[in-house]
């Protein structure tokens, strides 16, 4: 039997928050399209810097009589020869509204990269809490499946000697699979988030999280009261990327008012007439803009003004709520956890300890002693599920400051 051993893919070490947001800020696919969306931009001012002289082109005209127009008699053979040449200039300032728009739109896609960069340190925030906190999980399920094997090799040698009954034996044994099950699901927590956040920050398989990395989200950098919400609102990258995307479009209305003035054709005519002399002369070609006059053009920049002074009324609200309810989850969360680790799971831990010594010594039955055991197990899921919630409210603070708040 053939045995083929596959080598086993090294995993990376686990980034700190600050590593984990600077590669997700260029390695995530929202940051790749703002980038895309930028080279596009900055390629159209190629185009609106090309000469206000459009390209010239002659009209070539070669004629001669066949018959005389009073007698109806052949005539010579005189040939007439004419060029018109003309030479399209932009005189209304056309060049420099395309120019105007163009630096607008990059404007617009640069704070838009920004943007994406703002949103995938917030995203990578997040998935890097729930990351941590999903291997906390899996500590936790794994220490309490240890605890339960070895609780349940106990009553199997109890039972052996028949000094326990098989109710007891089959609780103890009953434990085992409910932790195998917690485990499990923590897992499945770990190779979720794993995915996410490779997909954020290009690490495929990061290790475990080592001791060293806390729980926690790291603690605020500021006060964050209302007068710095508000400065947050006013500088959040999503809102200055909607400025900028009004600014395009105002000068994309007045680069359309002036492109609908045509050049003016100059024109130089030269060439020889009927009877073999040379003819030149000059002229202009005027175009009145009466029918088309990019009506369809100006009034979709019109809607994108209106759009966008409709949406920023209405992001700066969204990001005002999102921003206090933020901050007053992580409040709630932090008095809440401040009482469970003060109170709560010492007094959960000391139950378990007492109904352990209360079975032992006979006073209590088994079953309450597990349930104790459950008890402090939903305690310390719980407190893990308010610290997952802080790394989202944390994450939230993250993503309108444009990096660690």
């Amino acid at each position: 039997m053939a045995v083929i051993f596959l080598p086993r893919q090294a995993r990376a070490d686990f980034p700190t928050i600050e590593a984990a947001i600077q590669r997700a800020r260029t390695q995530a696919l929202v940051v790749s399209e703002a980038q895309a969306e930028l080279g596009v931009a900055r390629s159209q001012l190629t185009s609106a810097r090309v000469s206000s002289l459009g390209n010239p082109y002659s009209e070539i005209q070669v004629d001669r009589p066949f018959t005389d127009g009073t007698q109806g008699r052949d005539v010579g053979r005189e040939v007439q020869a004419m060029t018109w040449n003309y030479f399209p200039l932009d005189i209304a300032g056309q060049r420099g509204k395309r120019i105007s728009e163009a630096e607008r739109l990059i404007e617009w896609r640069t704070l838009g990269l920004v943007d994406a960069r703002a949103l995938a340190a917030g995203d990578v925030v997040a998935v890097y809490g729930e990351l941590v906190v999903s291997w906390s999980r899996v500590d936790e399920a794994s220490q309490g499946e240890s605890t339960a094997r070895e609780e349940a090799k106990y009553f199997q040698g109890r039972f052996e000697a028949k000094d326990t009954t098989l109710y007891e034996k089959s609780l103890a044994e009953a434990e085992i699979a409910r932790w195998v099950q917690a485990r499990t699901e923590a897992e499945l927590r770990v190779v979720s988030a794993r995915a996410r956040f490779g997909q954020l920050t290009g690490i495929g398989d990061p290790d475990k999280p080592p001791a060293n990395i806390g729980i926690l989200p790291p603690p605020l950098r500021g006060v964050w009261d209302v007068a710095q919400i508000a400065r947050v609102v006013d500088r959040a990258p999503v809102i200055s990327r909607l400025l900028a995307e009004k600014t395009y479009w105002s000068a994309s209305i007045e680069r359309y008012e002036r492109e609908k003035y045509p050049p003016v054709a100059f024109e130089l005519i030269a060439g020889r007439g009927s009877l073999g002399e040379a003819r030149f002369g000059a002229g202009a070609v005027i175009t009145v803009p009466v029918t088309r006059r990019y009506q369809g053009e100006i009034a979709r920049a019109e809607s994108g003004v209106a759009s966008a002074m409709q949406r920023l009324d209405l992001l700066r609200r969204v990001v005002t709520v999102r921003l206090h309810a933020a901050r007053e989850a992580l409040q709630s969360v932090t008095r809440a956890l401040e009482e469970l680790d003060k109170n709560g799971i010492p007094a959960l831990e000391r139950g378990v300890s007492s109904s352990l010594e209360g079975f032992r010594a006979g006073k209590i039955d088994l079953s309450r002693a597990m349930l104790a055991r459950r008890d402090l197990a939903t305690g310390r899921a719980r407190r893990l599920d308010l610290v997952e919630a802080a790394w989202r409210a944390y994450a939230e603070l993250a993503l309108f400051n444009d990096g660690l708040p």
